[in-house]
Formats: C-alpha cells, structure tokens, sequence
C-alpha cells in the first residue's frame, strides 16, 4: 500500500534549547554509515553498530539528506558520544560553523512544512501534493488542441518535403552540372558567314537581297573581296561594323529567312560533345532569367578536326519560341547529367511544386481555420 508523504509539522525530539528534529539523514563517521534519529543546530543522534573506540573522538562527519535525484552533505566537525552499542550523539565543535546557514535553512523549511520526508527520502511541499486538489493527471487534449497538433505536423511534413528537394537540387548542381564556360548567343535559323581572310571591313550593306553586295573586305594582301548575300532574308552584322579589323574564320553576319525561327549559336568544348548528345541537350539561361532546354540540330555530325581552342562551333535548337526581341542576347550554358538514370532537375523541381500546393492548399487552410476561432 502506497502512503501520501507526510505533510504535518516536524516532530520535536526531546532536549535543550535546540530540540531534536526528527529528519531523515544519514551520518557517515571514519567511512560508516549510522542513521540519524534527531538533528538540531548543535546536535545530531544517531544509531547503528557503533565502535565504543571512538568515543570521545573529534571526527569530521559527514551529515548527508537524500533528495529526489541529488543529495545535499554537510561536513561539521564534531565529537563523538557513544551512549550504547547502537547509540551516538555528535556534538558539534563549532554550531556557527561553515555549515550552520545551509543546516538552517534545512531545518527551518522541514519544520515550516515547506519539505516533507517519505521514507528516507526528503521531498518538497509543494511536490509532495497536488496543486487545487487535482490528482495530478495529465488530461486528454481537446479537439482544438488535436488539430492544431495535426496541422503543425502537417507544416513540417510540407517543410521537410521542400527541404529534401532542396538538398536534392543543390546536390545535383554541385555534383552533376557542368558549365560551359564559352556563353552561347541567341541568333536566327540560317547560316553564318565568316570572313575568308585577314583584314578590314570596307563596305556593309544589311538590307541586301540575293545576289547584292552584302560586305566588302580589303585584305592585308591589298586586295578587295566583295561577298553578295546568299538568300533573300535577313542580314545581322556579329558585333561588326564598318571599319572593323577581321580574322579569316570570324563569323561576320548571321544570314536567315526574315521568318526564321530563332536558335542559340552555341561553341561547346569537344570533350562535352558525348555527354550532350547523351543528355539530349544543353540547360539554357537568358540575361532576363529565362531558362529552357535546347537540344543538337538535326542531322549534327562532330567534326573530324577542331581549332586550337577546342570548341566545336554548332547551333542549339531550343525548347521554347524565342521572343524576336531576344535577338544578340548572350546564354549562360550547362550540361547537366542524370545520376542513376533519373532526371533530376524535373523531380526536384516537381517535388518542390508538389510540396508548395500541399502547404496551399491543405496546410494553411487548416492554420488560418484554427487561427480565426482562437481569435473568437
């Protein structure tokens, strides 16, 4: 049968002016243990199997009370009386000692009520009974606490779902995304022309037909060439006017249908060249923040022999209609790879869409629900 703690004043023990209180403690004299029958300021009783030897002996006690999970000891020096075999009184040397605020206040709040003893253990009032009579159970939660638990647990679920995907997609950035660093350039579907020989721009004419001047180039071996246009369409100069100081294989025009779609001029390193047909494209960005996939021409067949600078020039078919106004526009490539066979730009970004419509359309409902009748 289990007792409530006792929670009535101290009892007294018989003596002096500094009566005997009856506390649980423990005495431990030369490495023994006794237990403590009364404790005042001056004196301490105890019993156990006492060695008649020590009496009369000054002895550093130590006078130890048991708390639940910790313990307070005091060391006074004091003499020891041997009354019998199981019987001893400690006779503190110095009542005012080191020990005696600690002793105090020990014994003041035992016998105030403010702590209470439960076997050899000492406990605190006010643990010791419950607050308003209650039994000290925890009660069940209400519906609104329910709720407001599953809609919490809802919000980390939505918030660890975009953290996973984030950490995905910054995974995949770091670990399987190659830059290129040479920029591509937005252009119209056609061909380039390309200056045939060092020299200078002499002559330009951007609204030639087929079979007019389009440019004319005098070489550094004094001779002027005279290059018509080949179509009927479109001539964009490439960062060229007239006057401007060519090298034999610098593109000079872009030359297309005026309808032409328009496509990125791309210069990819050779040992890229693989893993771009592998993934089917490059991942391209625009200056405006614009970002589509654009894949090899049809038909591109890798050159045999590539310059010095090891880039092999072709045209990049891209995903999207380019508005016309992107026209000359440079485009930041990259090459990303499919780790295991998955692409994992389209699931990270599909889970990150996945996760913001549950927080849309589940989560926050349910928040602002609970918010709006907390606030009623």
């Amino acid at each position: 049968m289990t007792h409530a703690p006792d929670t009535s004043p101290a009892p007294l023990s018989a003596g002096n002016e500094h009566p005997l209180i009856d506390i649980p403690f423990t005495a431990v004299i030369d490495g023994r243990r006794y237990s403590g029958d009364g404790l005042s300021m001056t004196t301490a009783q105890v019993t156990g199997l006492i060695d008649r030897g020590i009496d009369g002996t000054q002895n550093i006690v130590r006078l130890i009370f048991d708390f639940p999970g910790f313990q307070l000891a005091l060391s006074p020096a004091a003499q020891v009386r041997v009354i019998d075999d199981n019987t001893g009184v400690l006779v503190f040397s110095e009542p005012t000692g080191d020990h005696s605020a600690q002793l105090r206040q020990v014994l003041n709040d035992y016998i105030s009520g403010d702590l209470t003893s439960s076997g050899r253990l000492i406990r605190s009032g006010a643990l010791a009974q419950p607050k308003n009579g209650g039994s000290g159970a925890p009660g069940k939660p209400t519906v609104g606490q329910r709720v407001r638990s599953g809609a919490a647990t809802l919000m980390v679920l939505a918030l660890t779902v975009a953290l996973i995907a984030l950490a995905v997609s910054l995974m995949q950035a770091r670990l399987f995304t190659t830059d290129i660093a040479a920029p591509g350039r937005v252009v119209p579907e056609g061909q380039t022309i390309r200056a045939t020989a060092d020299g200078q721009i002499s002559f330009i004419d951007a609204e030639a037909q087929a079979g007019d001047v389009l440019f004319a180039l005098d070489t550094v071996d004094g001779e002027t060439l005279s290059i018509a246009m080949p179509i009927d369409g479109v001539a964009q100069p490439i960062s060229v006017t007239e006057g401007s100081t060519v090298l034999a294989g610098e593109p000079l025009f872009a030359v297309s249908p005026e309808d032409a779609a328009l496509t990125i001029e791309a210069r990819l390193p050779q040992e890229l060249l693989f893993e771009v047909q592998q993934t089917g494209g490059v991942d391209v960005t625009l200056p405006g923040g614009a970002e589509f996939r654009a894949t090899l021409a049809e038909g591109f067949r890798a050159p045999g022999a590539v310059g010095s600078d090891g880039l092999v020039r072709t045209n990049l078919v891209p995903s999207i209609d380019l508005p016309d106004d992107t026209a000359g526009q440079v485009a930041a490539l990259s090459v990303t790879r499919d780790a295991f066979g998955v692409d994992w730009t389209t699931l990270t970004g599909e889970a990150l869409t996945e996760a913001r419509a549950f927080r849309d359309e589940t989560v926050l409902p349910i928040f602002n629900r609970i918010t709006q009748n907390g606030d009623q």
